[in-house]
């Protein structure tokens, strides 16, 4: 027993030692200024005497600050790549020295006995400056997805996109995956809420208003890059358009709309309408089981009795709705567009455009429309009606068309769209009308500038054509944003604007009720044309080949605005796209 306890006691004692040995032979590290300037407490004083740093020769790793032009390896590197490096070398030689004790041997730092050198030349953040090794640090960062990074300031808990043009300006930041970031933290406006790449198309800045007035026509362009979330206020230029015309609304009003919820003021406006002795009516969209998918449309109905539904449309398609979204003012004026009366309708959460028409035969021609559906005729009940064209000095200036008797697509977009020489820009919810995706072929290969922006959530259905469009070497951007593309629109030729209800289905065309007016006009088209590559713009230029989740990571805010993007029964983080794998 005496033995055992002599050999612990002999073992302890030469353990001892050895640590004696180390701790004398070892230097604390005070301060790491740089991954290659270290400054070591070679007089064991425990006071940061005035000292040179130690200097570690012949390591490199990518400085964010420094020009790296003289080495061919790194031109490929993208600003994002470079604040990346140039973060993690500086944590690896952190995370190596804090408060840890070094030796010094041969000119080397040792610790844990390996050179400081050869464990940051392992970590792959770091170079010895032979090309090969250049190369190596750029083939280890072109592997990791930096789009599931960001930085974020730890004090004001504002996080960037690594890009982000106020990196350097940033103090007390950390470069951390995505899914570390929760609803206590900011989005930066400039990188996060205003995401932009470049691409192969002239940039072009929102320095448009949001309307533009010609004629008798005013269109309004509502953009979804300005709300990040939801409003229920009426502050758009589109919405308080429209309010102001319930307002000063003086004999009628007759209106047809999919439904409305969450917009009070709109609500508001047309029962005080009817208070003051203004005769309303309107139509709605009612399913099979007598149900609107918007609340308020209930409370409406209440308040405003004067109304009709398709819910008795009993012809054997069940599936066609209401889906018109316009307004008739005392048979003079017409308000219309693609815009729902809700909170992600008029308040520019979602891209919509809205025209007002000042035009007693644009109000004749909707009132024979509505008082059709009024009536109790729906879909394919209705008749077509005829003389739909509003001409000034005796030429069309637009012309006004309703789904499903007109067959709108078939028989008056296609036909422009083969007339087509210069440009085709086409901004939508989807597409799944094959004839109109085979048109639109056509056209790019006979040399048309053709461009698809399409909506997020309907890019994962399988009905969307646009990978056949894509496949043809159409551009087709989708949009990634927490709104949705909600625009039924197509441009053409600086000559023809498209507006309307009607999405560029067999559905829109064939079964619902819609309404969609074709401009004849230079000055609306370019408006619109710019609104259009503005919105182009916005949208990186990787989402060309990759549609984004519309409730994911990939899409702006849509983890934050507190509703169902895509409809899966689950909101934000509940979300398995707002959830870092």
């Amino acid at each position: 027993m005496k033995k055992i306890f002599y050999s612990l006691l002999f073992c302890l004692l030469i353990f001892s030692l050895i640590f004696v040995y180390e701790v004398k032979s070892s230097y604390r590290v005070f301060k790491i200024v740089s991954p290659i300037e270290i400054f070591i407490d070679f007089n064991k004083n425990d006071i940061f005497d005035e000292q040179s740093p130690y200097i570690v020769n012949n390591i490199f790793y990518i400085d964010k600050n420094k020009d790296l032009s003289k080495y061919s390896e790194f031109s490929s590197l993208s600003q994002k790549e470079i604040i990346f490096l140039d973060y993690y070398a500086h944590l690896t030689s952190q995370n190596l020295l804090k408060n840890k004790f070094v030796k010094i041997e041969d000119n080397n730092i040792i610790i844990n006995n390996k050179k400081y050198s050869d464990v940051l030349i392992k970590s792959g953040f770091f170079y010895d400056n032979s090309a090969v090794s250049r190369a190596n640090l750029v083939k280890k960062v072109k592997t990791i997805d930096l789009n599931n990074y960001v930085l974020y300031n730890t004090k004001s808990k504002k996080y960037h996109s690594l890009d982000c043009e106020n990196i350097y300006k940033i103090k007390n930041y950390k470069i951390v995956k995505k899914s570390f970031i929760n609803d206590k933290f900011v989005p930066c406006k400039n990188c996060i809420l205003n995401n932009a790449e470049k691409t192969d198309t002239k940039k072009i800045t929102a320095d448009f208003n949001e309307s533009i007035t010609k004629g008798c026509l005013t269109v309004y362009f509502l953009d979804l890059n300005k709300i990040m979330t939801p409003s229920y206020k009426c502050n758009t230029s589109a919405c308080l358009a429209l309010k102001k015309e319930i307002d000063g609304a003086k004999y009628s009003i007759d209106f047809a709309i999919y439904g409305i919820e969450n917009q009070s003021e709109i609500f508001n406006a047309l029962v005080k309408a009817k208070n003051r002795g203004v005769k309303i009516r309107w139509v709605t969209d009612f399913n099979k089981k007598d149900g609107s998918i918007y609340k308020d449309t209930y409370k409406l109905q209440n308040l405003l009795p004067c109304f009709n539904s398709d819910k008795n449309y009993d012809l054997s398609n069940q599936s066609a709705i209401m889906h018109n979204k316009f307004f008739i003012f005392d048979n003079q004026k017409v308000y219309t567009g693609s815009a729902n009366i809700t909170s992600t309708g008029l308040t520019g959460f979602n891209a919509n455009y809205a025209i007002l028409i000042n035009s007693k035969q644009a109000a004749e021609i909707y009132k024979k429309e509505f008082e059709q559906m009024y009536n109790g005729k729906f879909h394919k009940l209705k008749s077509a009606i005829l003389n739909k064209s509003v001409s000034i000095d005796k030429s069309d200036y637009f012309n006004i068309y309703f789904s499903p008797q007109d067959k709108i697509i078939t028989s008056k977009i296609i036909p422009l769209i083969r007339c087509a020489k210069n440009y085709i820009y086409v901004p939508v919810f989807f597409i799944t009308k094959k004839e109109l995706a085979d048109e639109l072929i056509k056209a790019h290969s006979r040399g048309v500038d053709v461009k698809v922006i399409n909506d997020a959530t309907n890019s994962h259905t399988k009905y969307s054509i646009h990978k056949q469009l894509r496949s043809a070497g159409i551009k087709v951007k989708t949009e990634n944003y927490a709104g949705k593309m909600h625009t039924k629109a197509v441009i053409i030729d600086d000559k023809y604007s498209i507006i309307g209800s009607m999405n560029l289905t067999n559905s829109g065309e064939n079964k619902n009720d819609e309404n969609v007016i074709i401009i004849n006009d230079k000055d609306i088209a370019l408006y619109m044309k710019k609104t259009f590559l503005y919105l182009w713009n916005k949208i990186p230029k990787k989402y060309e080949t990759f549609d984004p989740r519309a409730e994911s990571t990939e899409s702006i805010g849509s983890c934050f605005d507190g509703i169902d993007n895509n409809f899966d029964g689950k909101i934000d983080k509940e979300d398995e796209g707002c959830k870092i794998k």
